[in-house]
């Protein structure tokens, strides 16, 4: 389920790419219909802006398709060819419908830019179109004048609006399907998914400010027996009683993950060995004292865990995993319910 998530949010940016060669085309047409009538209208300023924009619009075309500065491209294009529709209504002889696709700005903008720069790319451009609009047609009879101006504003604004409140609750279901993809449904600790995205940012906050960075891989003893005395549910349960039980005794800045089944993995920025490994000691000492009682039954739990830390067991993830595994083997063939890393006893 998870992987699938992920690939619907990558496929957003395949539609925005769609979208934008669909505009595209519309633009060859339109634009190559325009430019002769304006070149027949002697309005050669204009046709030859349509027609530099037709070029532009089948050179991107195929570009748009496999560029990955996309964004990018899609600022070169789109901010001249807004400048150019306000132009347009500032050009002699021209047409006040022309301000028809002023109001379409808003809607291009945030569809293709995403809400803030949507939403100051697109407010610049309808304020422009608006007062150039005013400067060209508004004129004769003030009440009639400040009627069209009403209109010409309200619906300037209400465009605005739309796409603004679109674009808003578009980003909030993308950040909870973010959010679910990156979630354990169990325990609701993060899940691989999440891991592996943190990691990559610890790292860089470790090679910047030259801290420490561990990660702890825990497994639940004895917990096919659990399963088998008391049944998957009683199982279930005692996942979620360690999941609880772990993230209320780290700091709020560690990532505890259900990394699969009765595995557990933290990582641990900012700690040093011996306070790394203190503290996760103390997790299992606390836990020998604290039974999971589930329907008036209790069930002693005890965890063993091995410690890796970032550049002296390794600068990946899997380095890191691969080592703290090795540990937790140990401290699993020591008797269990005990904690191993490079420095506190045990031969690895």
């Amino acid at each position: 389920m998870f992987k699938n998530l992920a690939q619907s949010l990558e496929q957003n940016l395949e539609y925005r790419r769609s979208v934008m060669r669909a505009m595209l085309m519309l633009v060859m047409i339109g634009g190559s219909t325009f430019s002769s009538i304006n070149f027949y209208r002697g309005l050669w300023g204009l046709a030859a802006l349509e027609l530099f924009f037709i070029f532009f619009a089948f050179f991107l075309w195929r570009k748009i398709l496999h560029t990955s500065h996309f964004q990018r491209w899609i600022n070169v294009f789109l901010c001249p060819f807004f400048a150019t529709m306000v132009y347009a209504m500032y050009v002699p002889n021209s047409s006040e419908s022309i301000f028809v696709w002023i109001l379409t700005i808003p809607v291009i903008c945030y569809l293709m830019m995403g809400r803030k720069q949507g939403f100051w790319v697109s407010l610049f451009f309808i304020l422009s179109g608006v007062v150039v609009y005013h400067f060209r047609f508004i004129n004769g009879n003030l009440a009639i004048n400040i009627a069209e101006s009403l209109n010409i504003i309200l619906s300037a604004s209400l465009m605005i609006l739309l796409a603004h409140v679109y674009e808003t609750n578009r980003e909030k279901n993308e950040a909870r399907l973010l959010e679910l993809a990156g979630t354990d449904d169990l325990t609701g600790l993060a899940n691989r998914m999440k891991l592996e995205e943190t990691f990559t940012l610890y790292v860089e906050y470790a090679k910047r400010n030259k801290s420490p960075l561990a990660v702890v891989l825990f497994d639940l003893d004895y917990f096919k027996n659990i399963n088998d005395q008391h049944g998957h549910q009683v199982g279930d349960a005692t996942l979620k009683y360690i999941a609880h039980f772990i993230k209320n005794r780290v700091r709020k800045t560690d990532l505890l993950v259900r990394f699969g089944g009765e595995e557990f993995v933290l990582l641990m920025a900012g700690s040093k060995e011996k306070d790394c490994y203190q503290q996760i000691d103390s997790i299992r000492q606390q836990l020998i004292d604290m039974p999971f009682v589930y329907n008036d039954v209790t069930i002693a739990i005890t965890i063993s865990a091995g410690i890796s830390t970032y550049e002296k067991d390794g600068k990946n993830l899997e380095a890191l995993l691969l080592k703290a595994d090795q540990r937790l083997y140990l401290a699993k063939g020591n008797g269990r319910n005990c904690v191993v890393d490079a420095n506190n006893g045990f031969t690895d």
